[in-house]
This record gives C-alpha cells, sequence and structure tokens, in this order.
C-alpha cells in the first residue's frame, strides 16, 4: 500500500465559483494496512491554483506542493531534507493515467443525509465507479466505492474558483506522480472524481474502499489486500495565506525527477 494514498485527492475537491479567497482545512486521515488502521494529522493550504498539504507517516514529516499552473508537483522530506520535482506536464502526455479513459463508469449521487462542520451543511453523497485495469501483464477491473459529504453552496469556495477552472479544462489530471506510475486506474478515477464534483462544493468527509476483479496472481493477491481510506475534516479557515508557504524550503537536496515517456 503506497502511503502517498489518494484520500489525499479528497483534499484537492477544492471547487467554487465566487470572488478568490484563501482556505485552509485540517482534520484527519486514515488508511488500512493488512486490516490495521493508521492515522495522520492533515493540513491543507489553498491558494489560487497553489495546494499544499502536510501530514506525518510513522513519525516522520512530510509536505507535498502542487502548482496547477506551473503542472508541478513537489515532495518534501523533512527528516531526510529533500525535495523530489515531479513535472506533471510529462505525466499528463505519457501516462496510461492520463489517457482517455475508455470504460470509467462513474456515478456520485445525493443520499439526503447531512452533517455540520463548523457553519457548513455537509451533504452525503454515494460515489461508485469501475475501470479497467492493468496488474502486471493481467487485466483486470478496478472498483472504486465510497461515501462523501460536501458542502454546497458556502462562502468558503470562492477560496478555490481557480482550481475548479483547472478541473474543467481538458485533459486535466491531478494525481501523485508516485501511484501514478504504479496504480494509473486508481490515479484516473480520482481524478474524475474531482473533475465530477467540480461544481458541488467543498469536502467534509470521505470514506474509500478500493478493489480489483479479474484473475492471476497479481489480481488474486490484490483482492487479498483491499485498499481503505478515510478523511475528516475537523476544521476550516479563510485567513490569508502567506506565499511563502508554498516556496521550496532552502538547504533541501533538489532531485528531479522526470517521468519516463512511456509508463504504459
Amino acid at each position: 500500500i503506497i502511503r502517498n494514498r489518494p484520500v489525499w485527492l479528497l483534499l484537492a475537491l477544492l471547487f467554487g465559483s465566487q470572488a478568490q479567497a484563501d482556505l485552509m482545512l485540517s482534520g484527519q486521515s486514515t488508511t488500512w494496512a493488512f486490516g490495521t488502521p493508521i492515522s495522520s494529522q492533515e493540513q491543507i493550504w489553498v491558494k489560487e491554483t497553489q495546494v499544499r498539504r502536510d501530514f506525518n507517516d510513522r513519525g516522520r514529516q512530510y509536505t507535498q506542493l502542487f502548482d496547477l499552473t506551473k503542472k508541478q508537483a513537489v515532495m518534501l522530506d523533512h527528516f531526510a531534507r529533500t525535495a523530489e520535482v515531479y513535472d506533471l506536464a510529462g505525466l499528463d502526455a505519457g501516462s496510461e493515467a492520463s489517457a482517455p479513459s475508455a470504460g470509467l463508469k462513474l456515478k456520485i449521487e445525493p443520499t439526503g443525509s447531512v452533517r455540520p462542520l463548523q457553519k457548513w451543511n455537509c451533504r452525503e453523497h454515494d460515489l461508485v465507479a469501475s475501470i479497467p485495469a492493468r496488474l502486471g501483464n493481467e487485466e483486470s477491473q478496478f472498483h472504486l466505492k465510497g461515501r462523501l459529504w460536501i458542502a454546497s453552496n458556502v462562502p468558503e469556495q470562492s477560496a478555490i474558483k481557480e482550481l475548479a477552472a483547472a478541473a474543467k479544462k481538458p485533459g486535466f489530471f491531478l494525481a501523485i506522480p508516485a501511484l501514478a506510475r504504479v496504480a494509473p486506474a486508481q490515479s484516473r478515477v480520482m481524478s474524475e472524481t474531482i473533475r465530477k464534483m467540480a461544481s458541488k462544493g467543498l469536502p467534509c468527509t470521505a470514506e474509500f474502499e478500493g478493489s480489483y476483479e479479474g484473475n492471476g496472481p497479481m489480481v488474486n493477491l490484490a483482492r487479498k489486500l483491499p485498499a481503505r481510506a478515510g478523511l475528516q475534516i475537523q476544521q476550516y479557515s479563510t485567513d490569508p495565506i502567506k506565499p511563502e508557504l508554498f516556496e521550496l524550503p532552502s538547504g533541501y537536496r533538489l532531485m528531479q525527477k522526470a517521468l519516463p515517456a512511456n509508463l504504459k
């Protein structure tokens, strides 16, 4: 299970249609590894088309920086003091994950249930999705199901006006490069989920479970290890965010991670 899991993508479901502002979300995420939950405190900041996510993994602190204008992602390891720089434009052009989503089926439908978060009323939605996938040389079907709670028509949606515009453009793709290389189907489903929700609102809570269908040793192993993840936003703020928060820290060793031309 990759620690840079798709749950951060739900943190990136920040879409709206009003005047520009800034937004900070904080909460907790959980993944299940071999049946054991692993929790992490999460903070994410959004300013125009820039996103920063801070989290910890087994005692180590990490930061992910995304710039959708530059199409660049940076992964900071604060213990090792390294910065891995990825070219998302290269990922768009070269990977199976960014290829047209032939065979993708995705439905997001409201259930009628509501739960509060500060001043928000978060409405529950069921998510059901599937897409053809490949594990090694084995053809399979990747399934994603879950529940999403979304706050719609709230003033804080103004913070993500430019992210909303980016999500509506042809060729939009948002994923962690390391994950896209090893699990392109998962990355594509999550990216398309973001696109689908671009007009719905801001994330409050999310629960996901991914699984594979098919035959063969790799698929059979994947079936025994279903991917589960959860996210619960506990607080939000629209206080102004300093631009320095999205800058690379000094003294970190830069490692350019240009993606291969063919990741299929």
